[in-house]
């Protein structure tokens, strides 16, 4: 890959027919930038913190957030933005080396699943690469499902139906994070959340983000760390009936109706309890903290997430 990043110019990708494009916001007053990572968290960032857009194309993401006169120019940004085809390619609006503002509003949790406990210095504009994919979100949008639709479930136990991410978009993901992980090699997979996952619910505890629910993460962190064992804790716990086996093979009483698709008080309090158990934030929101911790949970008892959690979605 080429090293020479100029203006608006590209970077072409010798293996794959894609090119990174620059569309880089300015550091200036005025602008959803700020200069360099916090000196507290040793003037780098922590992790990296995935979204979807809600759009069809890139280039409607670009003239909302890229550039100098960005549509929500002061509002809001992203290091990248990740089309859907290799004819799009992907954007850069920040570099790695400054800060975009694509995470913070009622965050709750820390890069890593810890309470954010009202530290500021923590919300993820201050301490994750955001990277934005172009995409129509879920179902419950306005947009009716599709056959191939992924089957997901939020943080507060809602169904729901996620388009996928093309086959395209997957490998320029990875691509996105192979550059962020030579700049930053010190980011572990386990570096790396959804939106979703730090900001679940608003001040009022309703549900607030759910992208990226249903990101391919396994096969998109395999491919960013190829030498590394990246276990696939999201697959097996994607959906309502899913995360209720789960917890019926630790062994929690969901009652009589056990995994019936219905996330109500029983399953709550069974997450909760587990939360305590593991030391994980005790907000009853299932998020890829929890799955990480459940499926360890599973391996450790000697069981199988897949086949524990099989059966109808």
């Amino acid at each position: 890959m080429s090293d020479t990043i100029a203006g608006t110019g590209s970077v072409h990708v010798a293996s794959l027919p894609f090119q990174f494009r620059n569309f880089l916001i300015p550091v200036a007053d005025g602008q959803a930038v700020s200069r360099g990572w916090l000196s507290r968290h040793g003037n780098k960032p922590l992790g990296v913190t995935w979204h979807w857009a809600v759009t069809r194309r890139l280039s409607v993401l670009r003239a909302v957030i890229g550039g100098a006169n960005a549509e929500r120019k002061g509002e809001a940004s992203a290091h990248y933005g990740v089309g859907r085809t290799f004819d799009e390619g992907v954007d850069r609006y920040v570099t790695l080396e400054n800060r975009s503002w694509h995470a913070g509003v009622n965050q709750s949790l820390r890069w890593n699943g810890k309470p954010l406990a009202g530290d500021a210095d923590f919300k993820g504009t201050r301490t994750t690469i955001g990277i934005e994919t172009s995409h129509i979100g879920a179902a419950i949008d306005g947009v009716a499902a599709e056959a191939d639709w992924i089957h997901t479930a939020t943080p507060l136990g809602k169904p729901l139906r996620v388009q996928p991410w093309t086959t395209e978009q997957i490998a320029m993901c990875i691509e996105v994070g192979r550059e962020i992980v030579r700049r930053w090699p010190h980011i572990r997979p386990e570096d790396h959340h959804g939106h979703h996952d730090i900001c679940p619910v608003d001040a009022q505890g309703r549900a607030y983000k759910i992208d990226v629910c249903g990101f391919p993460f396994a096969k998109v962190l395999r491919g960013i760390y190829p030498d590394a064992v990246v276990p696939d804790v999201w697959t097996p716990l994607e959906t309502v009936r899913q995360r209720q086996r789960a917890l019926i093979a630790l062994n929690f009483n969901l009652g009589a109706s056990g995994a019936d698709g219905d996330w109500g008080s029983k399953s709550r309090t069974a997450l909760l309890l587990f939360q305590r158990q593991q030391n994980l934030a005790q907000n009853g929101l299932w998020s890829t903290f929890v799955s990480r911790a459940v499926y360890r949970e599973l391996k450790q008892a000697g069981r199988d997430p897949v086949a524990v959690t099989a059966g109808p979605l």
